[in-house]
């Protein structure tokens, strides 16, 4: 199998990621001979504080759990990446009870 990527461009991502995902604005690509599909890397964004940012104190709950509180902030699970990225927490194991966490009011791209 030769090794080779190859950009698809009449392919959007969102034909294959739903609306909240990360890589809604990701370039796709093919690899491999069987041109499999496979999207560029992410790369976090710094996400500048608002006004009109909330902030919430974890729970025992809620520990580990973004995905947890991006329901109970916006009515979907799908945005806990936006949280982690904006208070620099890169393991869902910095999660914990105790912290305060920033949860962004624009969670756009």
């Amino acid at each position: 199998m030769a090794n080779y990527i190859e950009e698809a461009e009449s392919l959007f991502s969102s034909s294959f990621v739903s609306t909240g995902s990360r890589y809604v604005p990701s370039q796709v690509y093919y690899y491999g001979d069987d041109k499999k599909i496979t999207f560029e890397t992410y790369k976090r964004q710094e996400r500048a504080s608002s006004s009109e940012d909330k902030f919430i104190l974890l729970t025992k709950g809620m520990e580990y759990r973004p995905d947890y509180v991006s329901h109970i902030a916006y009515g979907t699970p799908e945005f806990w990446w936006p949280i982690m990225e904006a208070n620099g927490i890169f393991d869902v194991f910095e999660f914990k009870a105790g912290r305060t966490i920033r949860v962004p009011n624009n969670i756009g791209f």
